[in-house]
């Protein structure tokens, strides 16, 4: 069967991703393990329940809304000393577009500081407007160290063995902590497998600002030559020890895309989602 405008669809992003843009392939991260970079899990020791609602926007050149569709995401994780996992089920539609997806996550120490992770998604894309579908099985792979206690990098590579046209990447990340008050962080990559990988370079960074102990407030910007794609985000979280909510909205410029007979547009998406540690 062929693809029918599927990669018009975006990949599912945690509220926290949005609220950066994205970026955090080096982030010690929990529920964003199941989306962003497997490795991620293996540094937690505690078990999570997280759950995610976003409302979209789409508005065509002349800022008329063209579509309100809504996306939801559930994150289980447990983690381990030895072996860590997570189950993730995602529900998204664009347009006539609609993707239903299951991953699985599982991640382990490769010494005191660094960490593998994997992670198999099983995906049905289907056009609404043709009545058409598409099952398919992605990989992604990663990998995290930390070279100290603030400073961590990452490497991921999305579609691993490219089993689906168009969306093997592979994406490197830093991230470094000052004071405990400030977090930066930035993304490099591109499709290794692209005839021209210039024209598909995606680069991207972000801000976590930490205010009033509980309170954190996030912004990125990014830029995806790929899709032909740019822009920004921001978001705040109210963090505790066991419970966490948080709110971002992150802002797309699409440009026109006739091979997918896309027209130019803007995206604003924005996201709650709360967790539960225990």
């Amino acid at each position: 069967m062929s693809n029918f405008a599927f990669a018009k669809i975006h990949e599912f992003e945690t509220t926290h991703s949005k609220s950066i843009a994205g970026t955090g392939v080096a982030g010690i991260f929990m529920e964003e393990a199941a989306f962003l970079n497997p490795a991620s899990l293996a540094f937690f020791n505690q078990a999570d329940v997280y759950v995610q609602r976003d409302m979209l926007q789409i508005k065509d050149k002349d800022g008329n809304v063209i579509q309100k569709p809504k996306n939801t995401g559930v994150v289980m994780a447990d983690g381990n000393p030895s072996l860590s996992g997570s189950l993730s089920y995602v529900n998204q539609e664009e347009g006539d577009q609609k993707r239903t997806r299951w991953g699985l996550t599982a991640s382990s120490p490769l010494s005191e500081k660094s960490a593998f992770g994997a992670s198999i998604r099983k995906s049905k894309d289907e056009n609404l407007t043709t009545k058409t579908e598409v099952d398919y099985y992605q990989t992604v792979i990663g990998v995290i160290h930390a070279l100290d206690t603030q400073t961590s990098l990452g490497i991921v590579a999305y579609d691993a063995f490219n089993s689906k046209a168009g969306e093997t990447k592979a994406i490197i990340g830093g991230q470094h902590i000052f004071a405990d008050y400030v977090t930066l962080a930035f993304d490099f990559g591109g499709n290794y497998n692209a005839d021209e990988i210039g024209d598909t370079l995606l680069y991207r960074g972000g801000v976590q600002l930490r205010v009033l102990n509980d309170f954190y407030l996030r912004f990125g910007a990014f830029n995806d030559k790929s899709r032909q794609e740019k822009g920004n985000g921001f978001g705040l979280a109210w963090v505790q020890p066991k419970l966490a909510f948080e709110f971002a909205m992150k802002n797309t410029k699409q440009e026109a895309d006739l091979a997918i007979n896309r027209n130019e547009s803007k995206i604003r998406e924005t996201s709650f989602g709360a967790s539960f540690r225990f």
